[in-house]
């Protein structure tokens, strides 16, 4: 009996599950849902229950850390206020629907990737701005200024410092504890670092085969040049989770949403999705606003103040006003 019959004469969502568990679309949520849950559970590790005071004590103990107040601070900073705005309403919409609400938070979870992405990337951006007083234009520029922060710098903590730099001829990371190992990215127990580690490899494979795939089609050839993989892997910025990022919010914006409504399976999977990406876009963001307050603290309480002062939803208030106290700022 089809699906579509079984969901019009009422069959219980258990039905649906068993339907669904060995789908393409159930392994493509496991696989997302995983990578989630890899840098969700890093960041609880490293730094705590109190994730918050936990972060902030690991920029502070870090010189590089330390030296961007002693810096100078750029004099037009007039683009800062609308990446902070538009970052802080993406992470408000993100958290619009209840974790416990086990009818809406799987059509949330499809757009969850790009309300995150933009969140993470728009106060990236912000903070790009106030260090070299330009920000970057494109989605492409602020991911290789990223990388160039992350791999040239030692201002990052973990996990937004870690890279995968190549994958040819054998995987190359940056920023882990210790060399990180494999795991199936359908399993449900893995260290938290080899989750990242993978998000990381095949993050970085996509691309260089999306590269390739481009160089065919441009020059009409059936087959790649020998050893343009390769090429292209050195060409290659270094992956960073940012990448990562792009690459669910592009797979949301773009694939097919039938990895929510078919392969999300349950609730309890729903839950664990939305709670991981949003732990993820709070930590980023404070990680992003502490070192904005090191070179423009009373611009980020202006613009924090601002927005506090006039939003109705309570999301000002439950997010980013906890953030702004961590900080100092308010």
């Amino acid at each position: 009996m089809p699906i579509v019959t079984l969901r019009r004469f009422g069959a219980p969502t258990s039905v649906y599950s068993l339907l669904d568990a060995d789908t393409d679309d159930a392994r493509a949520f496991t696989t997302y849902l995983n990578y989630w849950t890899g840098l969700a559970d890093g960041i609880q590790q490293y730094y705590g229950m109190d994730v918050h005071a936990g972060l902030l004590q690991d920029l502070r103990s870090r010189k590089d850390f330390r030296r961007l107040t002693g810096r100078g601070r750029p004099a037009d900073l007039t683009c800062v206020g609308e990446l902070l705005r538009n970052a802080w309403m993406s992470q408000f919409s993100l958290h619009l629907i209840n974790l416990d609400d086990a009818t809406r938070l799987s059509v949330d979870n499809h757009d969850a990737p790009v309300k995150a992405y933009y969140a993470t990337t728009r106060v990236a951006t912000a903070w790009i701005a106030v260090q070299n007083a330009a920000a970057p234009t494109t989605h492409r520029s602020l991911l290789t200024a990223v990388s160039t922060m992350v791999t040239g710098t030692r201002v990052l903590p973990s996990p937004w410092n870690m890279a995968c730099s190549a994958i040819k001829p054998f995987p190359t990371y940056s920023g882990f504890h210790q060399p990180p190992g494999t795991s199936s990215n359908l399993s449900p127990v893995a260290p938290a670092e080899d989750r990242v580690a993978m998000l990381l490899r095949t993050t970085r494979r996509k691309a260089v085969e999306k590269r390739v795939a481009d160089i065919k089609h441009h020059r009409k050839l059936a087959k790649a040049p020998k050893g343009e993989a390769e090429r292209q892997d050195a060409q290659l910025p270094a992956t960073t989770v940012f990448d990562f990022a792009w690459r669910n919010r592009t797979r949301s914006n773009y694939g097919d949403p039938a990895m929510h409504f078919v392969g999300a399976l349950d609730h309890y999977r729903d839950r664990a999705f939305a709670s991981n990406i949003r732990t993820w876009t709070d930590t980023t963001m404070l990680l992003f606003e502490a070192l904005i307050a090191q070179r423009a603290k009373a611009e980020l309480r202006e613009h924090a103040v601002f927005v506090i002062g006039r939003d109705r939803s309570g999301m000002a208030e439950a997010l980013l006003l906890p953030r702004m106290k961590a900080l100092g700022v308010l």
